[in-house]
């Protein structure tokens, strides 16, 4: 086992209609004034932002609004959201949705607290030294964005898609209530398990020193996942499958399934690569195509891991 540093410091809500916390959850924190952002209509249409919002306004919580992010988050949207945050002197950013709205929220917060053009994090032009605090209410089991400090951002004027890593990217906390994700379309959860599964498998296959202890939690989150996977392609409304995918979503981009382990996530730098110059891709897709085709690949220089 390698040398490493586990931080995950995202304090979790899990469970029936902790939604409806958000509001005391917040003030809790002694924050007075947020940026609200989500993607389009989804949020409306489901109730959960007329929830959300009344939630806050039991606590006097000032609302600034940013509504439209996209699946492969824009940055377009993210330097608005800059400007917006600066002007209005929000404390925090609160996500609502999945890893894309979350995504843009880390990326507006970094943006916000530095002096650079926030693209430049993501070509590794230079590294945040400080974000806005960040929380989100999660509403599909994929990316794990939720407790990852990874933050992933699409330039469609160059076509590329790029993520970075930093610290201040971890949100502040996460609210996880498994019926949110009751009406994510089958197709949609077919991508968020793929998403899942591939966060954990590329960790799990590197070249490295034996890691027993941390091979036994990611093969048991992969069993756990393909179990919980097969019952909501029957039954999209399974709380306890929908529990299931949803805490393995956290727990699998955490860097838990990687602790003293190589971690290179090359078929994620492969799709982000795909996904980057045709946007239609969603990322889940991309790696249902690309997992195998590396595995493939690549599978006769560890056959025993492999099999």
């Amino acid at each position: 086992m390698r040398d490493f540093t586990y931080y995950a410091p995202t304090k979790i809500f899990f469970g029936k209609e902790k939604q409806k916390d958000i509001g005391k959850i917040i003030n809790g924190y002694g924050f007075n004034k947020i940026m609200l952002q989500y993607g389009k209509e989804s949020i409306k249409k489901s109730g959960l932002y007329d929830e959300v919002m009344k939630s806050l306004a039991d606590f006097d919580i000032e609302v600034i609004e940013m509504g439209g992010v996209e699946p492969n988050p824009k940055l377009s949207f993210v330097k608005e959201a800059i400007k917006k945050a600066r002007s209005e002197n929000v404390e925090m950013i609160l996500a609502v949705g999945g890893g894309s709205v979350i995504d843009s929220v880390k990326a507006t917060a970094a943006g916000v607290k530095n002096d650079c053009d926030e693209w430049n994090f993501h070509i590794k032009k230079s590294e945040p030294k400080d974000a806005l605090p960040v929380g989100c209410i999660l509403t599909i089991s994929a990316a794990g964005s939720e407790m990852s400090s990874s933050c992933v951002i699409t330039n469609l004027e160059e076509n590329m898609k790029r993520g970075f890593n930093s610290d201040f990217n971890r949100p502040l906390f996460a609210i996880l209530n498994p019926e949110l994700t009751y009406t994510v379309s089958e197709y949609q959860t077919a991508c968020g398990i793929v998403d899942i599964m591939s966060h954990t498998l590329e960790r799990y296959f590197t070249v490295c020193e034996p890691t027993d202890l941390t091979d036994r939690i990611a093969e048991s989150l992969l069993k756990s996942v393909v179990d919980a996977g097969r019952v909501l392609m029957k039954n999209p409304k399974d709380y306890e499958a929908r529990a299931t995918v949803m805490w393995a979503s956290s727990l699998s981009h955490n860097d838990l399934t990687g602790c003293g382990r190589e971690n290179a996530l090359c078929v994620h730098q492969l799709e982000h690569a795909l996904s980057g110059e045709f946007d239609f891709i969603a990322h889940g897709a991309g790696l249902a195509v690309l997992f195998p085709a590396w595995a493939r690949k690549v599978y006769k220089e560890n056959i025993s891991r492999f099999a």
